[in-house]
C-alpha cells in the first residue's frame, strides 16, 4: 500500500498519462476524487524483480540477466528521451508481465526535468540512490544510470545492496568512502565494467 499525499498522487498520473512504452507500465486510469485516490494500471502477473530475487529465490542466468537488462535501458532510455527522471529507480519497481518482459514502474517520485535540467532534492531509496543525490547537489538523469548500475549488480547476485548495513550507512559509505556492491568474481568482464562505469562518483563519466 502506497501512502500519498494529494500533490504527489497528481504528479504520478500526469507523468503516467504522458507515457506509453512497452517497458513502462502501461496507465490505464485514475480515480481522483478524494478520499478513493487509486491508479489502475495494467496487470502485472509476474511480480516484481526485487520479489522474484528476493522472495522466490530466482537467479538470472546470464541470457536472461541482459534480456531483463535491456528491457529496463529501453524503459529508461525512453523515459529520459521525454525529459523525465524516475528518481527511484530499483528492483521493487520493475514489474513482470506473464512474457517475463520487465516493465519499469511507480512514479511517485519522478519528475520531468526543468529547463535547467539540474535538481537538488534529496528521493529514491538510500541503497540505489547516486551520491550527488543523497547529497542534496545538483543532478540530472544520471541519477538514473547509478541506481541502474545497483540493479544491474542485483540481478547478478541476488542480494541487497550493502545487505549489512543499515541504509543510511550505506548512505554514507557511498558518498565519504565511494562505497559500491563487490562485484563477483565470475562476473563476465564486459559487464563488470558496464556496473563500474554506471556508478562512477562523477555523474558526467556514467554510461
Amino acid at each position: 500500500m502506497v501512502i500519498y499525499t494529494k500533490r504527489e498522487f497528481a504528479q504520478e498520473v500526469f507523468i503516467m498519462r504522458k507515457v506509453r512504452h512497452k517497458n513502462v507500465v502501461q496507465f490505464i486510469g485514475a480515480c481522483i476524487k478524494a478520499p478513493h485516490l487509486c491508479i489502475v494500471t495494467e496487470y502485472m502477473s509476474g511480480g516484481s524483480v526485487y520479489d522474484y530475487l528476493h522472495k522466490q529465490k530466482g537467479t538470472f542466468k546470464l541470457p536472461s540477466l541482459l534480456k531483463v537488462a535491456i528491457d529496463i535501458s529501453k524503459g529508461m532510455n525512453y523515459l529520459h528521451q521525454n525529459n523525465i527522471i524516475h528518481r527511484d529507480l530499483k528492483a521493487p519497481n520493475l514489474l513482470m508481465d506473464e512474457n517475463e518482459v520487465v516493465k519499469v514502474a511507480d512514479f511517485g517520485v519522478a519528475r520531468v526535468k526543468d529547463q535547467s535540467g539540474v535538481m537538488t532534492a534529496e528521493t529514491g531509496t538510500y541503497r540505489w540512490m547516486a551520491p550527488e543525490v543523497i547529497e542534496h547537489k545538483p543532478y540530472d538523469h544520471k541519477a538514473d544510470v547509478f541506481s541502474f548500475g545497483i540493479v544491474l549488480w542485483e540481478l547478478l547476485t541476488g542480494k541487497l545492496p550493502y545487505e549489512y548495513l543499515t541504509p543510511v550507512q550505506a548512505a554514507v559509505g557511498v558518498v565519504q568512502k565511494g562505497l559500491r556492491p563487490t562485484i563477483p568474481k565470475h562476473t563476465h568482464p564486459k559487464l563488470a565494467e558496464l556496473l563500474e562505469r554506471c556508478w562512477r562518483q562523477d555523474p558526467t563519466l556514467r554510461p
